[in-house]
């Protein structure tokens, strides 16, 4: 028997966020979106989004996140993005982007622990965790040289979720897309 897959996705009402969404339950998945619906958030989304029976919506910040359903992957799109809001003040760009990311960790621990196969965590990263580049590309093999409070939270988040993996044996994948439009 084939069961559907279940995931969820954090920031889901953001740019990132609703078109994984949407490719998501348009392959039949089940959805639980968790979105705090900042300015970064479309909330005119959710009407469409809710016309899909098999999506479930959270409003909640991912810091708040107590618990998790039994789910095949976790796509943490859930970030603060810009880096001139970063230059100017990076407290919140902490709290989302690091303390955010350890406390989805910290769940999967729990998750872990009560006997459930833990589920695939899928982390949007960012390619400006390496730095500036002249000409050329990076590689992920590439030494991380975030630039500004933004990257270096993306990074810091990173290198948290390769330490789970390795100390907890969560399976992850790291995205690290360059800008989209």
């Amino acid at each position: 028997i084939l069961m559907k897959r279940v995931v969820y996705v954090t920031g889901c009402l953001g740019f990132i966020g609703y078109h994984v969404t949407k490719e998501c339950l348009d392959q039949g998945w089940y959805v639980i979106g968790v979105d705090k619906v900042t300015y970064a958030a479309n909330a005119q989304l959710l009407d469409e989004l809710n016309e899909y029976p098999q999506f479930k919506f959270i409003k909640a910040d991912i810091n708040d996140l107590e618990s998790l359903y039994e789910c095949d992957y976790i796509i943490n799109v859930a970030a603060e993005t810009h880096v001139d809001n970063s230059i100017r003040d990076s407290r919140v760009f902490l709290e989302s982007n690091i303390i955010g990311v350890h406390n989805i960790l910290e769940l999967l621990k729990v998750y872990k622990k009560e006997g459930y196969v833990l589920p695939r965590f899928i982390h949007f990263s960012t390619d400006e965790v390496y730095g500036d580049i002249s000409s050329g590309e990076h590689i992920e093999t590439d030494i991380l040289k975030p630039s500004n409070p933004y990257s270096a939270t993306k990074a810091a988040a990173d290198q948290l979720i390769i330490a789970w993996a390795r100390t907890y044996d969560i399976p992850y994948n790291i995205i690290r897309p360059t800008n989209n439009y």
